[in-house]
């Protein structure tokens, strides 16, 4: 004989009737038991007061809630560019050019004593051409839909801060060959560097870094003198002048001299060469075999000559600074793409230089 339990079906409902009858409410006065319940399938006793899945540690608030955002967007600095400070920027050609090129003459006459039956001395000129040729640099953005909707909950500009950044990275690329030039097939680009027209480096006495006031002035009035001998004597008191120095050498300008003035060497300068500029560029830390270097230079020596060319002693040739080439609206997102052009530096007047290696 089989003993067989058969399972109690407490309640059947098709499913047209559930949708029909919709979800059970049961309000906070109803007078229902648990067993009530439990025939309809609502099996509350499994339940307990105590928190179980995945609750807040210890009911504390999410942190994003309590904060506040200073104002505006801190950028990170990138090393001090500055071949436009020493050398300006000539605006000149155009961003498809090839070459940018300058004309020279050279004088050449001998007078002759006059006489009556002898043949008139001519005078002519000899010519040249200076060229340097155009590099062209390229940079561009791409901002995604989704990217760009994320970015500007927090704040950000996408397209904005990418467009920031390629101006930036096409002021680099040219204040690389303003200092450096461009080695490249076919063209001779030249930075104020390797200018072939600078005259040599001279060397210093002492270096500057731990030379005393007395060498400093000794060392400032050598390049100066040098200038003033390179010129013919035709520089004048009133010449601007520009001192280019390797960054981390402002500490010689507060020594100051043992005797009873104790004027510093700033002062100095200031007093005997008030047309002074004072430029200093991180370039000329070991630019010479490992050796910082020092410039000096007239920055207006063309108001000697009568060149009917720019009265600068040098020129940074730049036909485009920011181009920019194109851009696109695509589905997923916005593309843009800039250039530049520059032909690097003409030192258009070398007799108005002078190098020297400061440090040993």
């Amino acid at each position: 004989m089989s003993h067989k339990t058969a399972s109690k079906v407490h309640m059947h409902m098709s499913g047209a009737l559930a949708v029909k009858r919709g979800a059970v409410s049961v309000g906070s006065d109803a007078k229902i038991s648990f067993s009530d319940l439990d025939a309809i399938g609502v099996g509350l006793r499994a339940m307990d007061s105590a928190l179980t899945g995945p609750a807040t540690s210890s009911g504390a608030m999410l942190q994003h809630m309590l904060q506040t955002w200073l104002p505006g967007t801190l950028r990170v600095v990138t090393q001090v560019r500055n071949i436009d400070e020493i050398a300006g920027i000539t605006t000149v050609g155009r961003w498809e050019d090839e070459l940018i090129s300058l004309r020279v003459a050279e004088p050449a006459a001998r007078a002759e004593i006059y006489g009556d039956t002898t043949n008139v001395p001519l005078a002519s000129y000899r010519q040249d051409v200076e060229s340097r040729g155009v590099v062209r640099f390229e940079q561009g953005f791409q901002v995604g839909r989704l990217e760009e909707a994320r970015q500007s909950l927090i704040g950000y500009q996408a397209a904005d801060e990418k467009r920031k950044a390629v101006s930036e990275s096409l002021d680099i690329s040219r204040n690389q060959v303003g200092f450096y030039g461009m080695n490249f097939a076919g063209s001779n680009v030249y930075g104020l560097l390797n200018e072939p027209s600078l005259p040599a480096y001279v060397s210093t006495g002492t270096p500057w870094l731990t030379a005393s006031f007395d060498q400093l002035t000794a060392e400032f009035n050598r390049l100066y003198n040098q200038i003033e001998t390179q010129m013919g004597g035709q520089l004048q008191d009133s010449a601007r002048v520009c001192l280019v120095l390797p960054t981390g050498y402002r500490s010689i300008f507060s020594v100051y001299s043992q005797a009873g003035s104790g004027m510093t060497f700033r002062q100095w300068l200031n007093e005997n060469f008030p047309q002074l500029r004072i430029v200093s560029t991180n370039e000329f830390k070991g630019a010479n075999g490992g050796l910082d270097v020092a410039y000096l230079f007239v920055e207006n020596a063309g108001i000697q000559d009568d060149s009917d060319a720019n009265n600068a002693s040098l020129i940074q040739a730049v036909p485009t600074r920011y181009q920019v080439l194109g851009s696109e609206n695509r589905v997923k997102g916005y593309l843009e793409d800039a250039t530049n052009a520059t032909a690097g530096i003409f030192i258009l007047r070398p007799w108005a230089f002078a190098r020297m290696t400061v440090s040993a």
